[in-house]
């Protein structure tokens, strides 16, 4: 049986119902700071929402969302990147959209020639799709170190200090 939603890049017009997506997705997480949509939307105004897919039922809504960013490592340009946030509409959620999202981005950032990717989350879920620990490279922040993964697309693996795009630290950074 094929799933009944597809996935695509994020399209004009999306805006809106993403920014609601990721707000309802997050608002039951107790370890949400409620303004994961607003950090979607500063990536992306910023022009460092470098690869944004949504999931889309078969009626037309957007069920699902994963962007990707780019990341500096010891202050240099790489051609790596941070995946946050992925979002799923709640009432959907522990059907397989997130994990599609997520392997249809590396994929494509795999496919780009994408040297790799960094997620801060559930260690337990993210390394079923490949992040693990990597000695080595550590994110700027101090306590986001018990829940930073990593995993080279392409390359060996990098050595140093991996610091998210700007929006992640805020309007002050």
């Amino acid at each position: 049986m094929s799933p009944s939603y597809s996935i695509r890049p994020e399209a004009a017009g999306d805006q809106a119902a993403i920014h609601d997506l990721v707000e309802r997705a997050f608002a039951p997480m107790p370890f949400s700071d409620g303004d994961e949509q607003d950090l979607v939307d500063a990536l992306r105004d910023a022009g460092d929402l470098a690869l944004s897919l949504v999931a889309v039922s078969a009626q037309g809504t957007v069920i699902g969302h994963v962007g990707f960013s780019p990341v500096t490592i010891d202050h240099k340009a790489c051609d790596w990147f941070q995946m946050a946030p992925v979002s799923v509409t709640p009432e959907l959620q522990h059907q397989g959209i997130g994990s599609a999202l997520i392997r249809a981005g590396i994929e494509q950032l795999r496919s780009a020639g994408a040297g790799g990717v960094a997620v801060v989350g559930n260690p337990v879920y993210y390394e079923r799709f490949g992040f693990a620990v990597q000695d080595g490279l550590t994110p700027e922040s101090e306590r986001d170190l018990p829940y930073f993964r990593a995993q080279a697309l392409a390359g060996d693996m990098p050595q140093g200090t991996l610091r998210y795009a700007p929006a992640f630290y805020g309007p002050q950074q």
